[in-house]
């Protein structure tokens, strides 16, 4: 059966959920377009987000009150009804996230109700268009994400005259490019040569996302402030030769500061993945030190000097992220070190 492809239209104050919802899509085999809206505007994102739609089987818009305010999912909506017209088995389907008036223009399409459950809207779609779950009897990365980060030279205070936040905010643009363009690398790797588009400066990665974040921290004089710009770079169902050979290789030349991995876990039959978790947890409690704990991450633990994993399961995955006290430790760090092996030892009874 033929992949579908999904071009998701959301708005970025919403792209947590909607990041999830896509990674529940991508364990069942679906093709994924998903747009970052911060990276640029212009002609040429207009003109890769418009071909992205007329590429695509199904066009998923969520709606809330901040993807109503935007313009671009707007705009996005009118392309899609458009093509909806000319092309007709564009299938439109509103995916609601919050207590909203779905807009006058799609209001006669049935819609997905996700306000109380991602999980189950998901699993609604993928039974409406018959997607059947991808079966394993082994560990599964179903995505990856390569975190690069760098904390800008300009520092801003008392001790640190004649620098001014403009300097700060051009620091952080030449560092944002540099990293957008490694991010941009890592996922060219795992995208088909037919879906290149040689002539535009912004990529379209289908099942792959792009996401950048920019945190203030106390620099290094007394009083004075930096920034830690982030970029991340998700792959949805990644050909491991092509993970292998990038974490063996490049890991140093790239910078990579941290890689978290999704795990699909084969399951016997009546087990769920809490009951897993649980088990695993277990394990640690015996063999290691639970350091911190939160929603977003998990359970953080060290598993040799500076070196940290962090595990956290949900309905669906597992959830391992890699990282190090220092970013120039990382790959020295990951060398001879076995993700695949250290999960298999939690899983065995």
């Amino acid at each position: 059966m033929t992949k579908k492809k999904l071009f998701i239209s959301y708005s970025h104050e919403d792209a947590n959920k909607v990041k999830k919802f896509a990674l529940l899509l991508s364990l069942h085999g679906f093709d994924l377009w998903m747009d970052e809206k911060k990276v640029s505007s212009g002609d040429s994102y207009t003109t890769k987000i418009l071909n992205g739609i007329h590429e695509s089987d199904i066009y998923l818009v969520f709606l809330s009150a901040a993807s109503l305010k935007s313009k671009w999912v707007d705009a996005e909506i009118d392309f899609a009804l458009r093509e909806k017209i000319e092309r007709k088995h564009l299938i439109i389907i509103p995916i609601l996230l919050e207590n909203i008036e779905i807009p006058i223009s799609l209001s006669n399409i049935d819609y997905l109700d996700a306000r109380f459950s991602l999980q189950k809207a998901a699993e609604e779609l993928e039974d409406k268009f018959g997607k059947e779950e991808i079966e394993h009897e082994e560990i599964v990365v179903s995505n990856m994400t390569f975190t690069i980060s760098e904390e800008t030279s300009v520092q801003i205070g008392p001790f640190n005259e004649g620098l001014t936040i403009d300097d700060l905010k051009e620091d952080r643009r030449r560092i944002l490019s540099e990293l957008r363009k490694k991010a941009y690398g890592i996922l060219m790797n795992f995208v088909s040569p037919s879906d290149f588009d040689f002539q535009s400066d912004i990529p379209k990665f289908t099942n792959g996302l792009y996401e950048e974040t920019f945190v203030k921290k106390e620099g290094h004089t007394s009083g004075s402030i930096c920034e830690v710009i982030s970029v991340e770079a998700t792959v949805f169902n990644p050909s491991m030769s092509k993970v292998r050979r990038l974490m063996d290789e490049r890991l140093e030349v790239l910078n990579i500061n941290a890689i978290t991995f999704g795990f699909s876990l084969p399951l016997t039959k009546g087990e769920t993945m809490s009951e897993v978790g649980k088990k695993c947890f277990q394990k640690i409690q015996e063999e290691y030190i639970i350091l911190s704990y939160d929603l977003s991450d998990g359970a953080k633990i060290e598993i040799a000097e500076d070196f940290y994993l962090s595990l956290l399961f949900s309905d669906e995955l597992m959830k391992v992220k890699l990282s190090t006290k220092y970013n120039w430790q990382f790959e020295r760090k990951m060398k001879g070190f076995s993700v695949f092996g250290f999960i298999q030892n939690l899983l065995e009874q």
